[in-house]
Order: structure tokens, then sequence, then C-alpha cells
């Protein structure tokens, strides 16, 4: 019974779902076998207490494999946000940021991808999930301090890629190496 909930919230929401894991890897594969594997871990048996939480956990399954299939990224946007985080500077707007109410999946997407994976993760999962700065620590497997680092960056870089402002961001700023990936367009 429980895992026909399950399965009946993953049908019902997997449009959402796979956005939830495509958001958080920036990668389409990535999110497909995190949306695989969060299926599978379920199918298995292995996890079967759910109460009436099934939509949130879910989401939560979804995190984790969404996160598990970053590893090595994660760790490399780690060590940048870590090196650079001493140097943080504040926000400083060339202009003050203007984000149209009307902002559309496709946009919000493109600006949420653009930004490292460190700082995306920290943000998605503090701002936009809600969870405690202490828990997204541990999944992400650093301090609380340098999670709050990277929220701060992450949020920045995000309302200045909904604006369009270029001004410097707070940190990230010059990585030789760090291509945003190209978002998909999932409608």
């Amino acid at each position: 019974m429980i895992q026909q909930d399950l399965m009946e919230t993953f049908e019902k929401d997997s449009s959402a779902l796979y956005w939830l894991a495509y958001l958080f890897t920036g990668n389409s594969d990535r999110s497909v076998q995190a949306f695989d594997r969060a299926l599978e871990f379920e199918e298995n048996g292995q996890n079967a207490t759910f109460g009436g939480f099934m939509k949130a956990w879910a989401r939560k399954l979804i995190i984790v494999e969404a996160l598990g299939t970053m590893e090595k990224e994660l760790r490399t946007s780690i060590q940048r946000t870590a090196r650079s985080a001493g140097s943080e500077r504040p926000a400083k707007w060339t202009r003050p940021p203007q984000v149209d109410p009307e902002v559309d999946k496709e946009r919000f997407e493109q600006a949420v991808i653009a930004i490292d994976a460190f700082p995306r993760c920290a943000m998605l999962l503090t701002i936009f999930e809600g969870m405690p700065v202490a828990a997204a620590s541990v999944l992400l497997n650093t301090s609380e301090a340098l999670t709050r680092a990277a929220q701060r960056i992450g949020i920045v870089q995000l309302t200045r890629n909904l604006t369009g402002d270029p001004g410097p961001d707070p940190g990230l700023d010059s990585f030789p190496g760090h291509n945003p990936i190209p978002a998909l367009s999932l409608s």
C-alpha cells in the first residue's frame, strides 16, 4: 500500500520531481539517473515508513539522489567556494535589482543552472526547499558557515541572472573552467 502510494505520487508529480533533480544537478542525464534511483530505492522496499508525507518524501528522495549523482562536481565547487569565501565581497548592484514578477519557468531554470554547483545546491536547499542550514550542510558534506556563504552567493547570483545585472559576483566571478550547463526546456 505504501509503495503504491509513493509510486502514485511519483507518477502524479513526475514532471515537478524531475525538474527538481534537474535544478540540483544541472544535467538532464544525472536528473534521470536520480529520478530512477529514487524509484528503485522504494521498489526495493528499503524504506517503508512514510506516513502522510508522500510528496515531501518524494522530493527528499530526489534531492538526495540528485546530490549523489554529482558528488565530484559538488566537491570541486565546494573547494572553489571555500577558497573564495574569505574574500567574499558584499553585493554591489550597478542598479537596483528588479525582477520581472512574471518570470517564466525557462528563464528561472536558466538563471538557476548558471550558478556554480555548490552555491546552487545550498540556495535551493535552504531558500527554495526551506531546509535549515544545519541539515543542508550535512547533505552537502560541508560546514554550516561555508553552506551559509554558498547560500548568499547563490541567491545573489540568481538575482543577478534574473535582473540581467552584470555586476561582480560575490566570490565566484573569476573561476576559469566554470562553464554553466545550458538549460533544456522541460515544457
